[in-house]
């Protein structure tokens, strides 16, 4: 049986609760069925953003966003880049786990506090680009694990000074960096973000192993080995003093 487990929602549902989901039946419905009494104000008709909810786990399991609900959410409140209408998610095979966001936009527009949005934070396709070849290799690790995106930052390595970091996350950190560039959600930590400007990430082979490559204008230097780098002298002034 698929399962779906409720996090605690002081309203709707203070303990918490998990069950036994129908399946075929929206996440919504599956909600509703069990006396969860989640907002639904358009009747499950992908007219409203009230029933938003965030997938903290099985997010890459479900259906596709319709470009109707994708221009809804960008209403919702306390928007993440896994949340979904849970009327427009189907429950199949695959365990989830939810968060019913404190407030809906209607209880915004009723004088509740708005969620912090850093509109200056938003990776666009000017500052990072992922290929297409990327893309798909980056898509097909996010499918076989039960992340949400990528992460990616500097370290000290190696004999130049620093390497790329790459981590399949869930969460995003609260001061980083995201977009959604070509289908793949990206944050970037917010100390590395200067230094990754106007790179672009893609997939080759290369010799007889196919990597990620990063693509990197403001690197100035490379160690003969190609496992670290360094930047220019105001660059590396300005990322060792971080």
């Amino acid at each position: 049986m698929t399962k779906i487990k409720v996090l605690p929602h002081a309203q709707l549902c203070p303990d918490g609760l998990e069950f036994n989901a129908e399946k075929g039946i929206s996440v919504c419905e599956n909600l509703l069925n069990q006396d969860i009494d989640i907002e639904h104000a358009c009747e499950l008709s992908c007219a409203c953003t009230t029933c938003h909810v965030i997938f903290t786990e099985g997010f890459n399991s479900l259906n596709e966003s319709s470009d109707d609900e994708e221009d809804l959410l960008d209403k919702a409140w306390g928007l993440e880049p896994r949340s979904r209408l849970s009327c427009q998610t189907i429950v199949t095979d695959s365990d989830l786990e939810i968060e019913i966001p404190k407030y809906t936009i209607n209880m915004v527009s009723e004088n509740h506090p708005k969620a912090p949005r850093n509109e200056d934070k938003k990776i666009s396709s000017i500052d990072f680009e992922i290929s297409n070849k990327a893309a798909n290799h980056l898509s097909a690790m996010l499918n076989s694990s039960d992340s949400s995106g990528i992460r990616i930052s500097l370290e000290d390595s190696g004999c130049s000074g620093y390497a790329y970091k790459l981590d399949l996350v869930k969460n995003i950190e609260e001061s980083d960096f995201s977009g959604t560039i070509n289908g793949i959600n990206l944050y970037i930590h917010d100390k590395s973000f200067t230094f990754l400007k106007g790179t672009k990430l893609d997939f080759i082979q290369k010799n007889l192993n196919e990597e990620l490559v990063f693509n990197n204008p403001n690197v100035s230097a490379e160690c003969g080995c190609g496992e670290s780098f360094n930047f220019d002298s105001t660059l590396a002034t300005e990322l060792s003093s971080i």
